[in-house]
């Protein structure tokens, strides 16, 4: 082996010291590193994690990579991970619960030392629990499956939710609607069917307490997956009279805000002088339209780096002993709020 010989070491040593394990002194990880570098050695990585049951790769699995949330998510998981010594491999699951359990299978074989998910449903998770009987570490991004004992990194939904709808009633709004790209229809959500995905669960249970706290009327809308779609809903929504129609929109995410947006404007409609429009999920376009969007704002990238973070002290064994990690989102008030009557409040 060239980097043990220009080292001076021994085959073995120059082993360990280029695959980080076993015991070798500083100064003589210090020497094998100086000769690899000189000869521009690569290590193999497939024969570090035979030799140290490491492959120093985390496998990341997000539900839909072209929502800005996930995008930027990712970004801080990257990030983080290669300053803490880790790659990553990327998975995207088009919310199809088959890709997802077929992704987490392929890290699994390619024997990746850590899993960070965000789940595309909340009831169909064999293969996560799974994943955890191996005693491998798993943190699961921004969304919450039952029954899966497992580092959770995410934001308050609820409570953030209950906050926008309490600001849209002290402005003086009585009739919103909340508009979700979740399949369940208006009848099942008001229901209180089970939702696929925990982060919609929360807002519309936030939406019909705030609502019956504060004494506003809601419409609950749904179905809505395609920009097509919901610039269609929306219309449809806005075109009753002026007395009949909901003052405030509230849109579940960033990529249905501006479709939403677009079809207020089709129509002829002012934001905020005909309806308000607030968004839970902020996006850059929100802070140059006309009028600006309010918006909440969620740390996506510093939950990435938080949920790298605390995989990669599982893997070397430590880590908080709290499994919940909770981050604070704050509120962007800006422009596309109406006063119809009293002065607002954030909490």
């Amino acid at each position: 082996m060239d980097v043990a010989r220009l080292a001076g070491v021994s085959r073995s040593t120059a082993a360990r010291a280029l695959g980080g394990y076993g015991s070798v002194s500083p100064d003589l990880v210090a020497m094998v590193a100086a000769a690899a570098e000189t000869l521009g050695y690569r290590g193999n990585a497939l024969a570090r994690s035979v030799s140290s049951g490491r492959s120093h790769t985390i496998g990341v699995v997000v539900s839909d990579i072209e929502n800005p949330h996930f995008s930027k998510a990712v970004r801080g998981i990257a990030d983080t991970a290669k300053k803490l010594g880790f790659d990553v491999i990327l998975a995207n699951t088009d919310e199809n619960v088959e890709a997802e359990r077929a992704a987490v299978q392929v890290f699994l074989d390619k024997r990746v030392d850590g899993l960070i998910v965000a789940s595309a449903t909340r009831s169909d998770s064999a293969h996560l629990l799974d994943v955890v009987r191996m005693d491998r570490p798993l943190v699961l991004f921004d969304r919450r499956p039952d029954g899966v004992e497992a580092d959770w990194v995410g934001t308050d939904c609820y409570s953030d939710c209950r906050a926008v709808v309490t600001h849209l009633a002290n402005h003086g709004h009585r009739k919103i609607a909340f508009v979700s790209a979740t399949t369940k229809t208006p009848q099942e959500l008001e229901a209180g069917h089970p939702l696929p995905i925990s982060t919609i669960e929360d807002r519309v249970r936030a939406i019909k307490d705030e609502s019956a706290a504060s004494g506003l009327e809601y419409v609950l809308v749904s179905g809505v997956l395609l920009p097509e779609q919901i610039h269609g809903t929306v219309t449809s929504l806005l075109g009753s009279t002026e007395a009949d129609r909901p003052t405030a929109l509230i849109t579940s995410y960033s990529r249905l805000a501006l479709p939403a947006f677009q079809a207020i404007r089709d129509m002829g409609l002012r934001v905020p002088d005909d309806v308000s429009l607030v968004c839970l999920d902020d996006a850059d376009w929100m802070t140059v339209s006309a009028p600006p969007i309010s918006a909440v704002s969620l740390p996506a990238y510093q939950m990435g780096s938080r949920a790298a973070e605390v995989l990669i002290s599982r893997i070397a064994g430590e880590g908080p002993e709290a499994r919940d990690h909770l981050l604070p989102a704050s509120f962007a008030e800006r422009e596309s709020v109406a006063e119809l009557s009293l002065p607002h409040t954030w909490r």
